[in-house]
C-alpha cells in the first residue's frame, strides 16, 4: 500500500506541477505551510490523481472540446459582470481585486480566504459572493439590479472544479486550426468540411445546390452589386461545362463593377464621407479621390497587407511614378473622419482628431475598441491607457493636409504653361528695359504706395522684407488712398501698379474726382507676399498743369499694393508702341490658364513627438510621457522599434502584417470575418468591430483561423479568398427561409440601399457605368429647404452608381438613409436592416421611384408592341418577370397581374398608367429586395 501510495503520490505531484496551472500548485504549496493542513501536498496530489483518473475513465480529457472553456464560457461572464469594478481600470477597481489577470485572481485574499480556490468552489469567495443574499456581501452589488443566472453560476462552479484553467482570450492567440479528417459525403473545399462538422454536431444537414438561375443571380448581386441581364442568364444556363460556374466567378471578379461593389463595403469600415459632419458640415472637396482609390485597389486585386500599408503609411514608402500618388491618396483613410471644426481650443481639437483616428484604426483593422482607453484603462479588455497614448503619439506625429498630386498629365500641362509663360515673360522684360531706358531723365513718376497724402488703408511694413511696405484694407470697408501730384504742364501718362493678390479684389481708379477705370486692380498673382508681386498696366491718365489728385479705391477688400508709377506716353513714338505691346503681353500672360495640381486629403510626417497621458482624457491634466509603440497584449516583446525621427506609421504597418508579428493573426482574422459577413449576410464573429471580451465568440473558430491563415498564405489576396468562398458548396446551397441552423442553407439576404438604387437604374437602362471622377455638387453647409430640394433633384437625376454620390454627413440622400444607409461618422460593423412604414411610403411616392418605374414600363411596352393582342398581358408579364427576377412568372402570378391590370383600367387609368403601377409594385416587392 505504501509503495502504491508513493507511486500515486509521485504521479500526482508530477501532474500538479506539469498539468495543472501554476496558481493551483502555488495554492497547494501554501497548504503545505498551513499548520492545520498536515501533509497538504500529499492529500492534494492524491485528490488530483483520483480526479484525473476519473476524467480519463469518463473520457472528458479525450473529448474534442472541454465541458467548460475559459475563453468561451467564463471570460464573457467575468467581463460582463465583474470587470466594471475588478477589471483593468485601476481608477475604478474595488478592493484591489481584479479578475482580468490569472495570477491576481488566484492569489488575492478576500475575507481571509481566496477569491478562487482551484477545484474547490465551496472555498472560493467568488462563488460565495455571487450566491450570497447578504446585501453587504453579494456580488454584483444589489444596486446593480442584476444577478448572475443559475446557468452562469454553474459554469463558474464547474470551471473551478476543473482547476480553474486559464487561457488567453481567443482573439489574442496565434492562428490555430486542424482540417477535419475522415471521409466526407458533402463539400468540395476545406470550408465545407468545417461547416459540415458543425452541422453534424447540431444534427443538421446542408441543403442541395441552388439551381443555376438562382445561383447566377446570387453571385452577380454579391460580387457586382448588380443583377444579371437576361442575356447573361441565358448564356450561363446554356453552358453545360463542368466549370461553367467557375468561369462565371472569374469573369465577375475581373469586372470593373466588382471594385465599385466591394469598395463600397470597405468605405463602410473607413467611415467615408464627403463633409466633416458634426458641426459646420463643410464639404471635403478632395475626399472623393480616396473613394476612387479604394475602388481601383479592389479592382486591381491589391493584397490586403499592401492595402493597409498604403492607407496608414503610403507617404512613407517608395513607389514609382503615379503609384506614389495613389499611395499618398490612400492615406485619406486617416484624414476623412468626422471633425469638429468649430472647436476653439486647438489642443483639444487636435486631441479629438487623434482620438478619432485611434478609434477608427482599432475598430477597422484590429477589431478592438481602443478609444475606450482614452480616459482610463479599458474596463473589459487588457488595454491600458498607456497603450492608447502610445498609439496616439504615432498619430500626433502625423499631419493632415491637402496634398498636391503631381500626376503625369498635370506635369505635362505645367511644362507647356511654363514654356509659354517664359516666352511672354522674356518679351515683357525686353520691353520694360526699353521703356526704362527711354524714360530716364526725370520723366518717370514713381511712388511707394504707402506714401499717400490721405487715406484709410492699412500700412504694413513688417513681415515683407527690409524696406518693403504695402497698403491694404484694415479689415473690410470703403478703402481709399490719395496722392497729390504737381505738374508744370499737361502730360499723358501710363499708370502701372505693382501688387500681390491671391484672390481678385477689384476696385477703381480716379483722377481729380473723375473715374478713369472701373473695375481696376483686378488681377490675381498667386499669393499675398513680395514674391507674388507683379506689375500691371492699368490705364492712361491725362494730368493737367498744377495740382492733380490720384485716388485708388476698393470695397470691401484691397489687394496688397506695393508701388505705382506714371510713365510718359509722349516720350517717343517707339515708346508709345512699346507700351501698347507691353499691355498686350501683360494681358496675354494673365489669360494663360495656369494648371493646378489635383489635390487629395492625405497625411504626412509631422513634428515627431511622444504623447503624455491625458488624465481622464483631458488635455488640461497631463501625466507621464508614453513612448510611441503598439498594443502590448498582442506584441509579446516582438514589436518593431519606432525610429526616433519617425512617426511610427511604417513600423505600425509592419507590426500589423508581418507574419512573424503576433498582431498579424488578429489583423487577418478581422478582415476575413468581414469578408465572410459581406458574402453571407452574417459574420463568424457577430461583432466585427469588437473582438474583445465584450464581443461575441466565433461560431466556427477553426474555420475563422483557417480563412485567416489562407488569406496570409495566398499573399493576402482578398480575391483569391473570395474565390474559394463563392466556389464552396456552403455558398452554393439552395435557399431555405426560416431555417434556424446557421449555414445549413443559404439565408435570403436583403440588398443594401445602393444595390437597390443601382438595380433600378440598371433595369430602366439609365445606369451610366463609366468611371466618375468627382461627386455631384450639392449644398452641405446650412442648407435651406430650397437647397435640400435641389440636392434631392441632383441625386434623383444622377445616372451614376450610388458609390459615386456625394455623402454629406448629417444630410445623406433620403432614398439611401430610409433604406438603412449607415452613419458615416464611425466604422460600420453591421449595417442595420429594418422594415418600417416610412420605407413603403417612400417607395410609393418617391419621384425617383416613379420615374424609374415609368422607364421600365416604356421598355416593356416597346419590346412587346409588335406582339399580337391575344395573350399580350401574359407576354408583358413574362417580360417583366424575366427582366426583373430572371425567371418566368407562375400561373398564379400571371392571374394576379391580369386582375390588377383589369382593376386599374376600370378606374379610368390609361394602359400605360396601369402597367406603370404594376411595374412599381414589382420593383418594391420582396423578391426585388431579397436575394436567394
Amino acid at each position: 500500500m505504501i509503495g502504491q501510495y508513493n507511486r500515486w503520490h509521485g504521479l500526482g505531484s508530477r501532474f500538479v506541477r506539469d498539468f495543472c496551472s501554476d496558481a493551483s500548485y502555488d495554492w497547494a504549496m501554501q497548504e503545505v505551510n498551513n499548520p492545520s493542513a498536515k501533509n497538504g501536498i500529499e492529500r492534494y496530489s492524491s485528490y488530483v490523481l483520483l480526479w484525473f483518473i476519473e476524467l480519463v475513465f469518463v473520457g472528458v480529457i479525450l473529448a474534442e472540446e472541454p465541458s467548460v472553456d475559459f475563453s468561451r464560457d467564463v471570460a464573457p461572464i467575468l467581463s460582463a459582470n465583474c470587470f466594471q469594478c475588478h477589471g483593468p481600470d485601476g481608477d475604478q477597481r474595488e478592493a484591489d481585486l481584479r479578475f482580468d489577470q490569472r495570477q491576481e485572481a488566484f492569489a488575492k485574499l478576500v475575507d481571509g480566504g481566496h477569491a478562487i480556490v482551484p477545484m474547490d468552489p465551496e472555498r472560493s469567495q467568488l462563488i460565495a459572493r455571487i450566491k450570497s443574499d447578504d446585501p453587504d456581501l453579494r456580488m454584483p452589488p444589489p444596486d446593480s439590479n442584476y444577478r448572475l443566472t443559475e446557468q452562469q453560476i454553474q459554469t463558474l462552479e464547474k470551471w473551478i472544479e476543473l482547476g480553474a484553467p486559464w487561457s488567453k482570450h481567443w482573439a489574442f492567440e496565434p492562428l490555430s486550426y486542424q482540417l477535419p479528417a475522415g471521409d466526407w459525403d458533402w463539400g468540395t473545399t476545406p470550408i465545407d468540411r468545417f461547416i459540415l462538422r458543425k452541422l453534424k454536431k447540431q444534427n443538421a444537414k446542408p441543403t442541395h445546390e441552388a439551381v443555376k438561375r438562382n445561383l447566377i443571380r446570387r453571385v452577380y448581386y454579391d460580387l457586382l452589386g448588380l443583377p444579371p441581364s437576361v442575356e447573361d442568364v441565358d448564356v450561363f444556363l446554356a453552358n453545360d461545362s463542368p466549370d461553367a460556374y467557375e468561369q462565371l466567378v472569374d469573369r465577375l471578379l475581373a469586372s470593373p463593377r466588382y471594385g465599385e461593389r466591394w469598395g463600397r463595403h470597405w468605405l463602410d469600415v473607413a467611415r467615408y464621407g464627403d463633409s466633416n459632419g458634426g458641426d459646420e458640415n463643410h464639404l471635403y472637396p478632395y475626399a472623393f479621390r480616396y473613394r476612387n482609390y479604394v475602388v481601383d485597389a479592389w479592382n486591381r486585386g491589391m493584397a490586403y497587407d499592401e492595402f493597409l500599408r498604403q492607407q496608414l503609411a503610403g507617404d512613407q514608402f517608395y513607389y514609382p511614378g503615379d503609384a506614389k500618388l495613389d499611395a499618398i491618396t490612400a492615406t485619406g483613410f486617416l484624414s476623412i473622419g468626422m471633425k469638429i471644426l468649430a472647436e476653439q481650443d486647438p489642443v483639444k481639437k487636435r486631441a479629438d482628431i487623434v482620438d478619432e483616428q485611434v478609434d477608427t484604426f482599432g475598430k477597422a483593422i484590429l477589431g478592438l475598441t481602443l478609444g475606450c482607453a482614452r480616459c482610463h484603462d479599458h474596463k473589459f479588455d487588457p488595454i491600458p491607457t498607456t497603450d492608447y497614448y502610445a498609439l496616439a503619439g504615432i498619430f500626433h506625429s502625423t499631419e493632415i493636409h491637402d496634398g498636391d498630386l503631381e500626376t503625369k498629365s498635370y506635369l505635362e500641362a505645367k511644362k507647356k504653361y511654363d514654356e509659354a509663360f517664359a516666352k511672354l515673360e522674356s518679351k515683357k522684360q525686353l520691353l520694360e528695359q526699353q521703356i526704362e531706358s527711354e524714360t530716364k531723365g526725370g520723366k518717370l513718376i514713381s511712388r511707394q504706395a504707402e506714401d499717400f497724402q490721405r487715406g484709410n488703408v492699412a500700412v504694413v511694413k513688417e513681415g515683407y522684407g527690409k524696406g518693403i511696405g504695402i497698403i491694404s484694407d484694415p479689415g473690410g470697408g470703403d478703402n481709399f488712398a490719395e496722392y497729390d501730384l504737381e505738374q508744370d504742364e499737361p502730360a499723358e501718362y501710363l499708370l502701372q501698379l505693382r501688387y500681390a493678390a491671391e484672390n481678385p479684389r477689384p476696385g477703381r481708379i480716379l483722377l481729380n474726382n473723375g473715374v478713369v477705370k472701373e473695375p481696376a486692380i483686378t488681377e490675381q498673382t498667386g499669393g499675398w507676399f513680395p514674391a507674388d508681386q507683379k506689375w500691371f498696366t492699368e490705364c492712361r491718365l491725362k494730368l493737367s498743369a498744377g495740382k492733380n489728385t490720384l485716388r485708388f479705391e476698393s470695397k470691401p477688400n484691397m489687394s496688397h499694393v506695393d508701388r505705382w508709377r506714371l510713365v510718359p506716353v509722349s516720350a517717343s513714338a517707339e515708346l508709345s508702341s512699346a507700351f501698347d505691346e507691353l499691355e498686350t503681353l501683360t494681358n496675354a500672360m494673365a489669360e494663360l490658364a495656369k494648371p493646378e495640381a489635383p489635390k487629395a486629403m492625405a497625411v504626412k510626417e509631422g513634428e515627431v513627438t511622444n504623447t503624455r497621458v491625458h488624465k481622464r482624457g483631458s488635455h488640461l491634466s497631463l501625466g507621464d510621457e508614453v513612448p510611441r509603440r503598439f498594443v502590448s497584449v498582442i506584441s509579446n516583446g516582438s514589436t518593431p522599434k519606432v525610429a526616433e525621427d519617425s512617426s511610427g506609421r511604417r513600423e505600425l504597418v509592419k507590426w500589423l502584417t508581418d507574419s512573424a508579428s503576433p498582431a498579424s493573426a488578429l489583423t487577418s482574422r478581422v478582415m476575413v470575418n468581414r469578408i465572410w459577413k459581406w458574402h453571407f449576410g452574417h459574420a463568424l464573429v457577430g461583432t466585427p468591430n469588437n473582438f474583445g471580451l465584450q464581443g461575441e465568440r466565433p461560431t466556427h473558430p477553426e474555420l475563422l483561423d483557417y480563412l485567416a491563415a489562407s488569406l496570409v498564405r495566398k499573399d493576402w489576396s482578398i480575391k483569391q479568398l473570395q474565390r474559394e468562398i463563392v466556389l464552396s458548396d456552403t455558398y452554393r446551397q439552395a435557399s431555405v427561409r426560416g431555417r434556424s441552423v446557421p449555414y445549413a442553407s443559404w439565408q435570403p439576404k436583403r440588398v443594401e440601399a445602393e444595390v437597390f438604387r443601382d438595380s433600378l437604374l440598371f433595369h430602366s437602362r439609365s445606369l451610366d457605368v463609366g468611371f466618375d471622377e468627382s461627386p455631384p455638387n450639392v449644398k452641405s453647409q446650412d442648407p435651406s429647404p430650397d437647397d435640400l430640394r435641389k440636392n434631392r433633384e441632383t441625386y434623383d437625376s444622377s445616372p451614376r452608381r450610388s458609390i459615386y454620390l456625394t455623402i454629406v454627413r448629417t444630410n445623406v440622400y433620403k432614398l439611401l438613409t430610409l433604406l438603412d444607409f449607415p452613419d458615416s461618422s464611425t466604422p460600420i460593423a453591421n449595417r442595420p436592416s429594418t422594415i418600417v412604414p416610412t420605407q413603403a411610403l417612400l417607395l410609393m411616392n418617391s419621384p425617383f421611384m416613379m420615374q424609374q418605374s415609368s422607364k421600365v414600363t416604356d421598355l416593356m411596352l416597346s419590346a412587346t408592341e409588335k406582339d399580337s393582342l391575344p395573350g399580350l398581358p401574359a407576354r408583358r408579364t413574362a417580360w417583366l418577370y424575366t427582366n426583373l427576377f430572371n425567371r418566368e412568372p407562375t400561373s398564379a402570378e400571371e392571374k394576379a397581374i391580369a386582375r390588377m391590370l383589369r382593376d386599374y383600367l376600370e378606374t379610368g387609368s390609361s394602359n400605360r398608367e396601369a402597367w406603370t403601377a404594376i411595374c412599381q409594385t414589382l420593383l418594391t416587392s420582396h423578391e426585388y429586395f431579397y436575394i436567394d
